[in-house]
Parts: C-alpha cells; sequence; structure tokens
C-alpha cells in the first residue's frame, strides 16, 4: 500500500531507510516475541546460543547487563544489543534464530511469516529475498528464481554440491566475494564427477564433459571460461581477495546456475 502512495505521490525511497525500516519491524515482531518465550525453550538459551553463532561470549553481556541488579531476576540483553539495529547483523540474527527452532516448528514459522511480512511491507526492493531459512541477493525476478532459488531444487539429489552453492550464495549476500568463486567452481567439478563417475578434478574433466553432454563448440568455450577464470582467481586469491569486480562475481554465480541445469538436464536425457 505504502508502496502505491510513494509512486502515486512521485516519493523516491532510499534504500538505506528502507532496510532501516525493515530492521524496526523486525525488531517489534521477531526478536520481541522471541524475548518473551519461555516455552518450548527459554530466551536465555536462545541468547547464549546466538551468541555462541556469532563468536560473542555471552556470560560477559548478561554479567554486564546485571552489574548492579540485586533483584531476584536475571537481566538478559536484547537481540538489538547484538545487532545495533544495523541491517546485516539483523540478517545474521534472523538466520540463527531460524536454525535453531529447527525442532520447534511453530516458532520457526512464526520466524519465518513475520520475515516475509515485514518484507512485503518494503515499499522498495531492499536488497535482499528469503528462501528456505537463508536470506539471498536479490536481482531481477526472473533470474533469482530460475538462477538462484531452482538451482538448489535441481541439486537435491547432489547434497555436498547443494551446500556448497549455498555457501556461494551466503557469500554473496554478505559481500564476501571470494568465497562466490571457489565455491561455485566446487558445485560444477563435483556435478562433473558424478555425472562421469570418477574423482577427476573439472580441469581434467572438461573434455569428457563436453563429450557426454554433446556440447557444441560454443558452449564449450564457455565451459572453458568458465573454469578458466575460476583457475585465475585461485592463482592470484590472496592480491584479487579485495579486488573482485561485484558484477562480474554476480554473473559466475548465475553462470553456475546455468550449467548446473544443463548438466542436471542433460543427465536425465543420457539415463533416459
Amino acid at each position: 500500500m505504502l508502496g502505491r502512495f510513494n509512486k502515486i505521490f512521485g516519493i523516491q525511497e532510499n534504500l538505506s531507510a528502507e532496510q532501516d525500516r525493515f530492521v524496526q519491524r523486525i525488531n517489534q515482531t521477531v526478536f520481541d516475541r522471541v524475548e518473551h518465550l519461555a516455552y518450548p525453550t527459554s530466551y536465555e538459551k536462545i541468547f547464549r546460543h546466538v551468541c555462541y553463532r556469532l563468536g560473542i561470549n555471552a556470560g560477559d553481556r548478561i554479567g554486564t547487563a546485571n552489574r548492579g541488579n540485586y533483584g531476584s531476576h536475571t537481566i538478559l540483553p536484547g537481540l538489538r544489543t547484538l545487532t545495533h539495529d544495523d541491517f546485516r547483523e539483523t540478517l545474521k540474527i534472523l538466520v540463527l534464530l531460524y536454525e535453531f527452532f529447527q525442532a520447534a516448528r511453530e516458532q520457526q514459522e512464526m520466524v519465518a511469516n513475520w520475515i516475509e511480512i515485514a518484507l512485503n511491507n518494503a515499499t522498495i526492493d531492499i536488497g535482499v529475498t528469503w528462501n528456505e531459512g537463508m536470506f539471498y541477493p536479490s536481482g531481477a525476478k526472473e533470474l533469482d528464481e530460475r538462477l538462484i532459488e531452482e538451482p538448489l531444487e535441481w541439486l537435491r539429489d547432489f547434497p555436498n554440491e547443494r551446500h556448497d552453492y549455498l555457501a556461494a550464495l551466503t557469500g554473496y549476500a554478505n559481500n564476501r566475494l571470494d568465497e562466490v568463486i571457489g565455491n561455485c567452481y566446487l558445485v560444477v567439478e563435483g556435478i562433473a564427477r558424478s555425472v562421469l563417475k570418477n574423482s577427476r578434478t573439472l580441469d581434467n574433466n572438461r573434455e569428457a564433459l563436453v563429450r557426454t553432454m554433446e556440447l557444441s563448440q560454443e558452449w564449450k568455450s564457455l565451459l572453458n571460461n568458465f573454469i578458466n577464470y575460476a583457475n585465475e582467481f585461485k592463482r592470484h586469491a590472496s592480491e584479487g581477495r579485495h579486488s573482485l569486480n561485484p558484477i562480474e562475481v554476480e554473473g559466475f554465480l548465475y553462470m553456475t546456475g546455468i550449467l548446473v541445469r544443463m548438466i542436471c538436464e542433460g543427465t536425465k536425457r543420457i539415463s533416459a
């Protein structure tokens, strides 16, 4: 509704401001609900779990919050003391909460539902989408669905490669671009090994993969470029870590999705 109102009156929203609004919506819903939980688990246990996963000493935080507290109840710091209302830190906490509630389906659905509501209330794209307990960078909707979300479905029969693809997506979402290249390469390498039933590197499997998939010369060139780009990154990883072009990395991620689909579909055709 607000997005429509802004469009009618020519109001241009600022990305940073809209991300801040998302954070405040989460503070008032997910965080408030979690901080008042007593069943099926206590908020203290949740807080300690989240702190541990973040590499923060929960005991120190709780001790600081209780200096001068002579009451019978322990004061527990709120989740906002961990995020400081930062957008990216808020996303991290939401992912950890969703993970924590794996054995408590009702609470897990609560987290997911409030995240979706907060995203739907944004007047512009705030740069992320939510799917199966993880945030991913958003781009063109058609590309997100076909080249990011759908490969996760195609990779269900390849659990190790699915894990690598999720790591690549998570690295991209958190601006750790160097993690995208290596993990994407592992995805294609792992599927190639599965299809060709060997343990060779992708470098050594490229010719056999091209023959098996009956790829054209043009697609052989694209596969070679994909491999060469990854190898070039590995050779210069130390100096290239902070000089990667985000647009190229995004393209590499999407190219991985295309190759995953081609190989998975090609495998079905070969097996038929």
